[in-house]
């Protein structure tokens, strides 16, 4: 596969696996060779990053840091909630027709516990809200849902989400993978209760580094969480003083109590640069560009005679384009594209392009070209 920079290739599976930010790839690497090495000796300046990517993640996501986790990916933050909540047989919690399987796992594996999904369905490559409403009883305790589907691309109305579920008093959980880090998101504006990404997509991060949001007045809902050293006020003032350890310490009244132990340094650092890269050029440009290239895309592909997967709607829209052309399997356009240089991926059997901020135009017209050239 052709790298960053190579004349005649383009890179346009940002929904699959994003390209770690060269800012990032910098910060791991300094850590790699200037820090870890020395052991102890100069780690003290790097524990500083997570802090600062803290903040970063916090003004991101319009919510006050201490509402921020870093985990290592989706999973881990879905199931933090889906494993923490006291459930009680008879719940009902609110799924997606063909979401990701990381969003509809933890919460299936409830049936343990006498917890009942009730399925959304999927019509036209997204869904509707009065399919919702229909979902959404007096015994919905949860509503999982993905900002934006992960084949099709269609971006769910999470404003609308929450008032449904705040109807009969329902949690909302959101897996935001595939939106963080190309479309804003306020959550001061929109009140989900718990969201998790993992920073490996859009968010140009290293993989095993994610983040997991819980609203300040829903975390003591989660019973189980990790219980590692950092989870707990007055751990590391501990270790130096003199005196018993106390193993009483009270849990950090934060949602970095489920952060556990030890993290990943290197990985740290790289999410805290690329963090800082995303503030500095504003995640509404970010967005704006993403957005007006996933809409070249759409176009170019309705002009050339295949079929989206959802019907153009500004307000659903996301980064993500897919389609299918009738009559040809989606994994051999992909296969055809992906050896002409041009990265897209399949998934459900849909051909998906997903542009990002650093997408050139050039990288675009060359995808349009190709894929043009294999029309029946």
């Amino acid at each position: 596969m052709s790298g960053p920079s190579v004349p005649g290739s383009a890179y346009l599976d940002h929904a699959g696996f994003g390209r770690l930010r060269p800012a990032a790839v910098t910060a791991m690497q300094e850590v790699l060779t200037g820090v870890l090495p020395y052991g102890s000796a100069r780690l003290g300046g790097i524990f500083n990053t997570r802090a600062a990517a803290r903040r970063s993640m916090a003004r991101l996501l319009d919510c006050a840091p201490t509402e921020v986790a870093f985990v290592p990916n989706t999973s881990t933050g879905l199931h933090l909630v889906a494993d923490g909540l006291d459930w009680r047989p008879g719940d009902q919690v609110v799924l997606f027709d063909r979401d990701f399987p990381a969003n509809v796992r933890p919460w299936t594996a409830l049936s343990r516990y006498g917890v009942e999904p009730v399925w959304v369905p999927m019509r036209d490559g997204g869904y509707r809200s009065a399919d919702l409403a229909a979902a959404i009883g007096p015994r919905t305790r949860l509503v999982a849902v993905s900002h934006v589907n992960f084949a099709t691309g269609f971006r769910i109305d999470l404003d609308t989400v929450c008032a449904l579920a705040a109807r009969v008093g329902a949690l909302v959980s959101v897996d935001a993978v595939q939106s963080l880090g190309a479309l804003p998101l306020s959550l001061a504006d929109t009140p989900v209760d718990f969201l998790a990404a993992g920073a490996q997509k859009w968010l140009g991060g290293p993989p095993g580094t994610g983040v997991f949001f819980c609203r300040a007045d829903r975390l003591e809902l989660l019973g189980t969480v990790p219980t590692g050293w950092f989870g707990f006020d007055g751990a590391a003032e501990l270790m130096k003083g003199p005196g018993p350890l106390s193993y009483r310490l009270p849990a950090r009244a934060a949602a970095s109590r489920v952060e556990g132990g030890m993290y990943d340094l290197v990985g740290m650092a790289g999410l805290a640069a690329a963090l800082a890269e995303l503030e500095a050029v504003g995640l509404g440009v970010v967005a704006d560009r993403v957005l007006a290239l996933a809409d070249r895309i759409r176009t170019g592909i309705s002009d050339i005679g295949f079929t989206l997967a959802t019907p153009p709607d500004p307000a659903a829209n996301s980064g993500i384009v897919s389609f299918s052309a009738p009559g040809l399997a989606g994994a051999e356009l992909v296969d055809a594209l992906t050896g002409s240089g041009v990265q897209v991926s399949v998934p459900a059997g849909l051909v998906r392009v997903s542009p990002h901020y650093w997408t050139t135009d050039d990288e675009v017209d060359l995808f349009l070209v190709r894929i043009s050239e294999l029309k029946p």
